[in-house]
């Protein structure tokens, strides 16, 4: 009996070719997400915020004098547009430039003092416009006083009161004879003598009132 003839099996090969292709095109298509995703995370920078306006100083303007006395001397200054005020300045005598000087300012609304001419005990330490700094005053009679000063474009520091109490506040002045200053943030800051201060003190206020006020 004839044995029956089957048909040739026909083996499939894999598709090997195409199988590399997907792998060789796999990491190129991963890149490329990657890089896409990358893109879209970027984010535009903000632009750079503009610069603070530098700190102002005290308005000034012509000076005309009032008065002098005890070697001291009283002016009137009027701003271009603005109000008048008063400034009391001692003369700076020989071999004295280095030390601390006073300058009462009386104005109608604001008066007080500024504190100029001294160096910083602590090393590195300058005034910057506009900051606040805490001001220790230490008479040879009288308490000890804690003021907060604000820093001046050209190094000096000064002290606000109202103008009100513009008298009691700088009666430490007039009744020492001399006082040292102190910060925090600044050091010592020297001793200065205040021989005829009770005249300039007094004098500025009376330039105020004729002058300054409304």
């Amino acid at each position: 009996m004839d044995r029956p003839h089957l048909a040739p099996v026909v083996r499939l090969r894999p598709a090997v070719m195409g199988r590399r292709a997907v792998r060789a095109a796999t990491p190129l298509a991963l890149l490329t997400g990657l890089a896409l995703a990358l893109a879209a995370c970027e984010t535009v920078p903000p632009p750079p915020s503009a610069s603070p306006p530098p700190a102002a100083g005290l308005p000034d303007g012509p000076a005309k004098p009032f008065s002098a006395g005890k070697s001291w001397t009283v002016t009137i200054h009027t701003p271009p547009g603005g109000k008048s005020f008063c400034l009391a300045e001692r003369g700076i005598s020989v071999g004295q430039s280095a030390v601390p000087r006073l300058t009462f300012r009386t104005a109608s609304d604001e008066s007080g003092f500024i504190l100029s001419g001294f160096t910083p005990s602590d090393s590195g330490a300058t005034v910057k416009a506009g900051e606040r700094y805490d001001l220790s005053v230490s008479p040879d009679l009288g308490p000890r006083l804690s003021l907060s000063a604000r820093g001046l474009p050209n190094g000096s520091l000064y002290v606000a009161v109202p103008t009100k109490s513009y008298l009691e506040e700088m009666e430490v002045f007039a009744r020492a004879h001399r006082v040292s200053f102190r910060s925090s943030g600044l050091g010592e800051m020297g001793t200065m003598l205040l021989s005829g201060s009770s005249w300039a003190i007094n004098a500025s206020d009376e330039c105020r009132i004729l002058h300054a006020d409304p």
